[in-house]
Protein backbone atom coordinates (compact mmCIF):
# COMPACT_ATOMS: atom_id res chain seq x y z
CA UNK A 1 0.00 0.00 0.00
CA UNK A 2 1.22 3.52 -1.04
CA UNK A 3 0.99 5.98 1.78
CA UNK A 4 -0.92 8.89 0.31
CA UNK A 5 -2.39 9.58 3.65
CA UNK A 6 -1.06 11.70 7.10
CA UNK A 7 -2.85 11.35 10.29
CA UNK A 8 -3.45 14.75 11.81
CA UNK A 9 -4.26 15.42 15.83
CA UNK A 10 -7.89 15.46 16.11
CA UNK A 11 -10.01 16.09 19.57
CA UNK A 12 -11.85 13.07 20.00
CA UNK A 13 -12.06 11.03 16.75
CA UNK A 14 -9.54 10.44 13.88
CA UNK A 15 -8.72 12.88 11.13
CA UNK A 16 -6.79 11.91 8.21
CA UNK A 17 -5.67 14.33 5.21
CA UNK A 18 -5.91 12.27 2.16
CA UNK A 19 -3.54 13.52 -1.34
CA UNK A 20 -4.28 11.64 -4.83
CA UNK A 21 -3.31 12.35 -8.58
CA UNK A 22 -6.72 11.17 -9.42
CA UNK A 23 -10.38 10.61 -7.85
CA UNK A 24 -9.31 6.75 -7.57
CA UNK A 25 -5.70 7.52 -5.80
CA UNK A 26 -7.64 9.84 -3.05
CA UNK A 27 -10.17 7.12 -2.74
CA UNK A 28 -7.97 4.11 -2.31
CA UNK A 29 -5.92 6.11 -0.50
CA UNK A 30 -8.85 6.63 2.41
CA UNK A 31 -9.52 3.13 2.11
CA UNK A 32 -5.50 2.70 3.32
CA UNK A 33 -6.21 4.83 6.38
CA UNK A 34 -9.66 3.15 7.22
CA UNK A 35 -7.51 -0.22 7.22
CA UNK A 36 -5.08 1.14 9.62
CA UNK A 37 -7.20 2.85 11.15
CA UNK A 38 -9.03 -0.26 12.38
CA UNK A 39 -6.71 -3.50 12.10
CA UNK A 40 -3.37 -1.18 12.38
CA UNK A 41 -0.37 -2.76 11.18
CA UNK A 42 -1.52 -6.46 10.79
CA UNK A 43 -1.00 -8.44 8.09
CA UNK A 44 -3.77 -10.35 6.70
CA UNK A 45 -3.90 -13.01 4.04
CA UNK A 46 -5.89 -12.31 1.50
CA UNK A 47 -8.95 -14.66 0.39
CA UNK A 48 -12.02 -13.22 -1.28
CA UNK A 49 -13.04 -10.28 -3.41
CA UNK A 50 -15.68 -8.37 -3.40
CA UNK A 51 -17.52 -5.99 -6.08
CA UNK A 52 -18.91 -2.52 -5.45
CA UNK A 53 -21.16 -0.31 -7.24
CA UNK A 54 -22.41 2.98 -5.67
CA UNK A 55 -23.54 6.57 -6.53
CA UNK A 56 -24.05 9.78 -4.93
CA UNK A 57 -24.59 13.61 -5.50
CA UNK A 58 -21.13 14.59 -4.98
CA UNK A 59 -17.59 13.46 -4.98
CA UNK A 60 -18.04 14.06 -1.14
CA UNK A 61 -20.63 12.32 -0.85
CA UNK A 62 -19.28 9.25 -2.52
CA UNK A 63 -16.32 9.57 -0.23
CA UNK A 64 -17.92 9.32 2.94
CA UNK A 65 -20.24 6.44 1.15
CA UNK A 66 -17.30 4.50 0.11
CA UNK A 67 -15.71 4.18 3.09
CA UNK A 68 -19.08 3.96 5.23
CA UNK A 69 -19.77 0.81 3.05
CA UNK A 70 -16.09 -0.35 4.09
CA UNK A 71 -17.28 -0.20 7.57
CA UNK A 72 -20.82 -1.91 7.07
CA UNK A 73 -18.95 -4.84 5.55
CA UNK A 74 -16.88 -5.17 8.63
CA UNK A 75 -18.99 -4.58 11.23
CA UNK A 76 -22.15 -6.57 9.63
CA UNK A 77 -20.71 -9.18 7.51
CA UNK A 78 -17.67 -9.66 9.44
CA UNK A 79 -15.62 -8.92 5.88
CA UNK A 80 -12.55 -6.85 6.29
CA UNK A 81 -11.32 -4.58 2.95
CA UNK A 82 -7.42 -5.55 2.69
CA UNK A 83 -7.25 -3.66 -0.42
CA UNK A 84 -8.46 -2.47 -3.47
CA UNK A 85 -8.11 -4.40 -6.73
CA UNK A 86 -9.15 -2.16 -8.84
CA UNK A 87 -11.66 1.10 -8.48
CA UNK A 88 -13.23 3.58 -11.26
CA UNK A 89 -15.05 7.12 -10.30
CA UNK A 90 -17.57 8.69 -12.98
CA UNK A 91 -17.86 11.99 -12.25
CA UNK A 92 -20.62 14.34 -14.20
CA UNK A 93 -23.06 17.11 -13.96
CA UNK A 94 -25.51 13.85 -12.77
CA UNK A 95 -23.67 12.43 -10.44
CA UNK A 96 -20.83 10.33 -9.04
CA UNK A 97 -20.74 6.85 -9.21
CA UNK A 98 -17.94 3.99 -8.06
CA UNK A 99 -17.33 0.62 -9.15
CA UNK A 100 -14.42 -1.33 -7.55
CA UNK A 101 -13.15 -4.55 -6.63
CA UNK A 102 -11.54 -5.25 -3.25
CA UNK A 103 -9.88 -7.46 -1.92
CA UNK A 104 -10.80 -8.76 1.85
CA UNK A 105 -11.06 -11.60 4.44
CA UNK A 106 -13.92 -13.25 6.18
CA UNK A 107 -12.70 -12.53 9.75
CA UNK A 108 -11.97 -15.52 12.24
CA UNK A 109 -11.81 -14.84 15.91
CA UNK A 110 -7.78 -14.81 15.83
CA UNK A 111 -7.79 -11.84 14.21
CA UNK A 112 -7.58 -9.00 16.59
CA UNK A 113 -8.84 -5.37 15.30
CA UNK A 114 -6.68 -2.13 16.75
CA UNK A 115 -10.49 -0.23 17.22
CA UNK A 116 -13.91 0.13 15.62
CA UNK A 117 -14.84 3.01 13.66
CA UNK A 118 -18.34 4.46 14.13
CA UNK A 119 -19.05 6.64 10.85
CA UNK A 120 -17.34 8.11 8.80
CA UNK A 121 -18.29 12.05 8.71
CA UNK A 122 -18.93 14.72 6.49
CA UNK A 123 -17.22 17.17 8.85
CA UNK A 124 -14.34 19.48 7.08
CA UNK A 125 -14.62 17.36 4.10
CA UNK A 126 -14.11 19.09 1.03
CA UNK A 127 -12.25 17.22 -2.23
CA UNK A 128 -9.93 19.74 -3.58
CA UNK A 129 -8.73 19.46 -6.99
CA UNK A 130 -5.58 22.18 -7.37
CA UNK A 131 -2.03 21.16 -9.81
CA UNK A 132 -3.51 18.07 -10.99
CA UNK A 133 -3.81 16.74 -7.08
CA UNK A 134 -6.92 15.77 -4.91
CA UNK A 135 -6.98 16.43 -1.21
CA UNK A 136 -9.31 16.42 1.33
CA UNK A 137 -9.69 15.65 5.41
CA UNK A 138 -11.38 12.86 6.43
CA UNK A 139 -12.72 12.35 10.24
CA UNK A 140 -13.51 8.63 11.54
CA UNK A 141 -15.73 9.01 14.52
CA UNK A 142 -14.53 6.29 16.91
Amino acid sequence: MSKSYKFVDHTADIAVELIGGSLEDLFTAGAEAWFVSVAGEIKIEEDDMLELELSASSKEELLVTFLNELNYLLITKKWLCTSIQSIKIFDDADGCELSAELKGVKLKNDIQLKQEIKSVTYHQLEIVEKDNDYSTLVVFDI
